[in-house]
């Protein structure tokens, strides 16, 4: 009977879900039993051991850090003032002074577990890497793309081992990689950014599709079936597809946020994540500087909302957390698990095949707007950037628009005069369009007929009909 093989001391064997063995060197830094833990992954043995063997050469401290071992480690010797790739990251970062604090500790998690320690394979079978201790001014197109190949090759899931996405893939190339190098050539640490010319992997699908939103009938139908849950449900789903919020803006809404004289609700405030995932306040700015803006309310919801006010001080939240009248705010996840699946129980048993998110609660409201009034408007009246977006997440979703479009095309092909009468839709909506200068605020006509458009779906509730009396037990 043949021994069986002897593991490399100090390397670490991890198979995953896929078959594939990993290994992981780590220590406590300067072999201290209280010293800060690194470690490094490596997808080949040879790579772990010899990486170990400078470890412990290096008095148990990251050899990378150290220009003696360059050549061991396979990386080109360099000066003591050349940038790593983690220089620049970490230096690119830190002059992100308005991003919300989430958002950076998601760009660190994704170099950290992404970037930082992968290790690449050039033409030729050349290992590259580990690409946080690689000279920024090193990277090569070929590298990227080796990184883009990386990605592809790895798993992730306890239960189920998953290959990435190429929509993940795509948003760390995106967000991180591809803005540190833009970031270094401007501070003129490299040449050229290397992820200009890689080919990424092709996002297949939409992140909203059909079977997610309601539209026409539907969308009384399911806010009766809202209101079925409690008040609470019922009042917030109208309040989605009444004015296509956001989540965090949603809410975030204070009594007096809303003028009921004009008709009118403004954002002027948000609920953002930090990095540990705790909600707060945020005032300076929304998703986009076009997010805080104020927008026309249907006659249904100021009567929902004209209820909800009773009693409650200006600074109050209109839909605080249940069991609070102002001050804890509603989380998405927590309303989706407590609300949402009751909501989608409910319509199941009524028939209703659709299977809508929270956040399609927006997209319903934008997809019944656009044909009716255009996608400048709603991309306003959304809060987004610029109408690029609402393009991109809308278009598919409008078929009858586009049909309109193809008759137009038609007609100038086939060199008949379109027809000279327009709509009362169209007198509103042109010269808004022609005028527009990007204001977050609609042209009064306009936002009339955003508010008249959506108001003809949830017009005919009665709420009254709706609300379950205070004895009346929630289903």
């Amino acid at each position: 009977m043949s021994a069986r093989p002897r593991r490399a001391e100090g390397v670490e064997y991890r198979k995953k879900k896929n078959g594939e063995v990993s290994y992981r060197v780590h220590w406590r830094e300067g072999g201290r039993r209280n010293g800060p833990i690194g470690s490094y992954t490596f997808d080949d043995l040879d790579q772990a051991k010899t990486f170990r063997a400078a470890l412990v050469a290096n008095g148990y401290r990251d050899p990378y850090d150290n220009p003696a071992f360059a050549e061991m480690l396979g990386l080109a010797p360099q000066p003591t003032d050349v940038k790593t790739f983690e220089d620049v990251a970490e230096e690119y970062l830190r002059k992100l002074v308005n991003a919300e604090r989430r958002t950076l500790a998601e760009y660190r998690r994704k170099l950290a577990d992404h970037v930082y320690p992968a290790v690449v394979e050039l033409p030729g079978g050349l290992p590259f890497g580990p690409l946080g201790k690689v000279p920024v001014d090193l990277f090569t197109d070929e590298a990227v793309q080796g990184w883009v190949v990386y990605m592809q090759s790895k798993t992730y899931g306890k239960n189920v081992a998953r290959p990435y996405s190429a929509k993940t893939i795509m948003n760390i190339h995106g967000t991180v990689t591809s803005p540190v190098f833009e970031y270094g050539v401007r501070r003129r640490y490299l040449g050229h950014n290397p992820c200009r010319d890689v080919v990424l992997p092709e996002r297949k699908g939409r992140t909203v599709t059909p079977a997610q939103l309601v539209a026409g009938d539907e969308i009384a139908s399911w806010i009766a079936c809202a209101y079925e849950v409690d008040e609470d449900t019922g009042d917030i789903t109208l309040m989605l597809l009444a004015t296509g919020l956001r989540w965090g803006e949603l809410t975030a809404l204070r009594v007096c946020d809303i003028d009921f004289e004009v008709g009118t609700l403004t954002v002027n405030q948000v609920i953002r994540e930090d990095e540990d995932r705790q909600l707060y306040i945020e005032t300076l700015e929304g998703k986009s500087p076009h997010a805080f803006r104020t927008i026309m309310l249907p006659a249904t919801a100021l009567r929902m909302l004209e209820r909800r006010v009773q009693g409650r001080h200006g600074e109050a939240l209109l839909f605080p957390a249940p069991g609070t009248r102002g001050g804890v705010w509603w989380r998405n996840a927590n309303f989706r698990e407590h609300r949402w699946v009751k909501v989608r129980a409910i319509a199941a048993e009524r028939g209703l095949t659709k299977e809508p998110t929270i956040k399609a609660m927006r997209h319903s409201h934008a997809s019944d707007l656009i044909p009716k009034v255009g996608l400048e408007q709603v991309s306003k009246r959304l809060g987004h950037a610029n109408v690029t977006i609402t393009s991109a997440v809308y278009s598919h979703l409008t078929p009858d628009a586009d049909a309109e479009t193809a008759k137009a095309i038609d007609r100038a092909l086939s060199g008949v005069a379109a027809d000279t009468t327009t709509s009362t839709a169209d007198e509103e909506t042109t010269p808004a369009a022609a005028t527009a200068d990007g204001a977050a605020q609609l042209p009064p006509e306009v936002a009339a007929l955003l508010t008249n458009a959506i108001g003809q779906a949830i017009g005919a509730l009665d709420l009254s009909a709706l609300i379950k009396s205070p004895d009346q037990p929630a289903t």
